[in-house]
C-alpha cells in the first residue's frame, strides 16, 4: 500500500478500511466501479487484527440449519431500534455466502467450538494479508494516514468533497460521486476507531442512538469480589432489570476483582449497558449449580450434611464447589467466625442462606467496562433514515452506510464481523445495480 498526497477523484470513495469497508471495496471493484479507500491508520484492518484473541472470529455457523428459516435465525442474533432492519441485508449475504467469499479469495475457514469460524491458519493476520492481495489484484488504491476532517455535499458533480489531513499535516481533498461511511463504532479505540463516522453522518443530517459498550465485562457492587477473583465456573447467569429476569445464559463464568466476565456475561452485557444508561436497576444473578433444581440442591446438601454431620461446615463443600468460593459463602451465612462449626449444628436459617446463594447469588451491576474493553457498540446512526435493502441514506442520495457505524450490533461469537461482511456487500451491490441499471 502507498500513501498518496494529491487531489484525486474516484467514482466511489469508502471511508474506513475495516471489515465492512474492505468487503465493500472488493465487491464494488468486482462490479467495475472505480473505487478507493480512505483510512486514517497506517495500515488496513487494524481492528480486525485484534479480534478473536488474534485469530479473527470471521463468522459463526451455529444458525446454518439448511432450512428456510436459516437467515431469520441469523437475524435474531442482532439488535437494533428497528428489530427487522438487519434481515434484508442478511438475506442477500449470509453465512454461506461469507464462507464462499473467503474461499474465493483463497482463505478457507475452520469451525471450532460453538460454531465459531476462523481462518484455517487461526491467525487474524491471514485475513489482512488476503485482503491486501485482493485490493492489489483489483488495483484498488488505499490512501493510508488520511484522517477525514469534513465531508461537504453538493447538488452538482462531483457530489462529495472529502477533506483529509495526512500524517505530515497536509490537507488533501478527494471528490466522488458516491460515498460509503464504514468507520465503525466506538470499540477498538486502540486501533484508531473514534466515532468520527457519527460526526460526519450527523453533519449530513442523520440522527443517532446514543452508543453504549456491548459484549463487555460487567462491574458489580460487592464487598468480597477481590476474594473471588480468578474463579471460573460452569454456571448460569440471569440479568434482571428492575427485578424482572430479562435473559439468561449458561457457560463459563469468570469472577474478577471488578465483577464478572466470560461468554454468558458478554452475551448479557448489552442489556445491562442499555438499561444502566436509562437509569434502571440492573442485577446479575448467578446460579452455581445450574444442572440441579433448587429442590435437588436442598436434597443434595441435606444428604451431604447428614452423612458427614461430624465435619466442619467449610469442609462440606469440598469436591463440588471451587475452593475460593467457600470462605465467601461462610461470610454470607455469617458463620465465618465459627471455623469449627459442625454440619450437625447448622441452623435452618443458615441452611436457607446456602440454599439461596447456590441457586441465586445476586450482584448489583453498577457499570460496564469502557469502549476500550468492549467488543461491540450498541447504538449508532439511526436506521429509520437508511433504506434497509440498499443501505443508502434516505436523506443524502449517493451516501451509503456499512458496518458498526449503524444502530445494529450482533451477539458474541463472530456476528458483528458477519454484519460487516453482509452490509459491506449489500451496499456495494446496491450501488452497482444503481450505476449499471
Amino acid at each position: 500500500m502507498h500513501d498518496y498526497q494529491t487531489f484525486l477523484h474516484h467514482k466511489l470513495i469508502i471511508i474506513g478500511a475495516g471489515a465492512s469497508g474492505l468487503m465493500a471495496a472488493v465487491t464494488a471493484r468486482d462490479l467495475g466501479i472505480d473505487t478507493a479507500i480512505l483510512e486514517g491508520n497506517d495500515r488496513i484492518g487494524k481492528k480486525i487484527a485484534m479480534t478473536g484473541d488474534g485469530r479473527c472470529n470471521i463468522t459463526n455457523d451455529y444458525t446454518m440449519t439448511g432450512t428456510d428459516d436459516e437467515v431469520v435465525a441469523l437475524s435474531r442474533k442482532y439488535h437494533s431500534s428497528q428489530a427487522e432492519f438487519p434481515l434484508p441485508v442478511l438475506q442477500q449475504f449470509g453465512i454461506r455466502q461469507t464462507i464462499d467469499f473467503f474461499n474465493m479469495l483463497g482463505l478457507p475457514l475452520t469451525t471450532l467450538k460453538e460454531g465459531l469460524m476462523y481462518p484455517m491458519s487461526l491467525q487474524a493476520a491471514s485475513v489482512l494479508d488476503i485482503f491486501e492481495l485482493a485490493l492489489e489484484e483489483r488495483n484498488v488504491p488505499v490512501y493510508l494516514n488520511n484522517k477525514v476532517l469534513d465531508v461537504t455535499v453538493s447538488s452538482d458533480h462531483p457530489r462529495f468533497k472529502i477533506t483529509c489531513r495526512t500524517e505530515t499535516d497536509e490537507q488533501v481533498v478527494y471528490t466522488s460521486e458516491y460515498l460509503f461511511i464504514c468507520t465503525g463504532g466506538l470499540t477498538g479505540q486502540n486501533a484508531g476507531t473514534d466515532g468520527s463516522g457519527y460526526v460526519l453522518a450527523q453533519n449530513m443530517g442523520h440522527a443517532m442512538v446514543e452508543p453504549v459498550p456491548a459484549i463487555v465485562q460487567l462491574k458489580v457492587q460487592y464487598p468480597y469480589m477481590k476474594a473471588l477473583s480468578g474463579i471460573k465456573i460452569q454456571g448460569r447467569a440471569h440479568i434482571l432489570v428492575n427485578g424482572e429476569v430479562v435473559r439468561s445464559e449458561t457457560g463459563e463464568i469468570h469472577f474478577a476483582d471488578y465483577g464478572f466476565s466470560g461468554p454468558p456475561i458478554l452475551q448479557l452485557s448489552r442489556i445491562a449497558a442499555v438499561h444502566l444508561s436509562r437509569g434502571d436497576s440492573v442485577t446479575l444473578s448467578i446460579d452455581l449449580m445450574p444442572k440441579r433444581t433448587k429442590e435437588e440442591v436442598i436434597e443434595f446438601l441435606e444428604m451431604s450434611w447428614g452423612t458427614f454431620a461430624h465435619r466442619p461446615v467449610a469442609e462440606s463443600f469440598v469436591g463440588f464447589l471451587h475452593k475460593k468460593l467457600v470462605p465467601v459463602l461462610l461470610k454470607e451465612a455469617r458463620i465465618d467466625q465459627e471455623p469449627n462449626l459442625l454440619c450437625q449444628d447448622l441452623s435452618w436459617k443458615t441452611k436457607g442462606i446456602f440454599y439461596k446463594i447456590l441457586k441465586r447469588w445476586d450482584f448489583k451491576v453498577i457499570d460496564t467496562h469502557s469502549f476500550e474493553k468492549a467488543q461491540a457498540t450498541a447504538g449508532g446512526i439511526v436506521t429509520k433514515d437508511i433504506l434497509p435493502d440498499t443501505l443508502e441514506s434516505k436523506l443524502v442520495p449517493g451516501l451509503y452506510f456499512a458496518g458498526e457505524v449503524m444502530d445494529v450490533d450482533g451477539e458474541f461469537g463472530g456476528y458483528n464481523l458477519q454484519w460487516a461482511w453482509s452490509s459491506g456487500y449489500a451496499a456495494a451491490m446496491a450501488l452497482g445495480k444503481h450505476i449499471f441499471k
